[in-house]
């Protein structure tokens, strides 16, 4: 059996990534950036049980793209990840063919039991996602509660955290925020502890259950 994980965030498909194999150890496991080393993979490997993961906020996914997927991979169980996508888009996405929708922020218990669903052939969706318009709650805008750790980050750190989030390593950062290296690495030591992270990894996927920075902060 192959799992394919897309997305841009190489951290959170590192996480994802290892999760997944503790739930399927004999599956054959595999981390594509876009949807174009999707198809390359898929092309050039055997037919087999397969499995998508699509992050639909990559760059080039749209519902159109992931239409095209589902078409030129008919035998493929293909699902869609997302931490921003709304309810209408999720349903879109379950519309053009997708047998599931499993949001970022789920815990392992639900990707588990999302994963084993979907590979038993059902689908999996949250439920206010697949209910009938006439079942659904009215929507309320309720602004997203930024995580409490959010509030002790320094600017500084706020910045190293958004560019791990981007999956750039401390060379990297260094070189964004014009610090060095050893700078940076004590910046995630203080990062780490402020919001309980132990890696890297843990770290990014956090962030991103957090929603990360906020685009209503005056920093980002």
């Amino acid at each position: 059996m192959q799992i394919v994980i897309a997305d841009d965030h190489p951290l959170y498909r590192e996480a994802l990534s290892a999760r997944i194999a503790r739930i399927f150890p004999e599956a054959a496991i595999f981390e594509c950036g876009t949807l174009s080393d999707v198809r390359q993979l898929a092309d050039h490997s055997p037919d087999s049980k397969r499995l998508f993961l699509l992050d639909f906020d990559m760059p080039g996914m749209s519902i159109g793209a992931l239409k095209s997927v589902v078409d030129q991979y008919p035998g493929t169980v293909i699902a869609v990840i997302s931490g921003a996508a709304s309810n209408s888009d999720a349903r879109d996405a379950i519309g053009s063919g997708a047998r599931g929708f499993i949001p970022k922020t789920a815990t392992g218990t639900y990707l588990s039991h999302a994963l084993q669903l979907l590979l038993a052939g059902g689908t999996s969706a949250p439920a206010e996602i697949v209910a009938k318009p006439s079942e659904r709650q009215p929507v309320r805008s309720v602004p997203v509660a930024a995580a409490p750790w959010t509030s002790a980050l320094t600017k500084r750190e706020t910045d190293v955290l958004r560019l791990l989030k981007r999956g750039l390593s401390n060379k990297q950062i260094g070189r964004e925020l014009d610090l060095a290296e050893v700078t940076i690495k004590l910046h995630l030591t203080n990062i780490f502890r402020k919001i309980g992270a132990a890696t890297r990894s843990e770290a990014a996927v956090l962030a991103t259950k957090a929603n990360f920075p906020h685009q209503d902060d005056p920093n980002v």
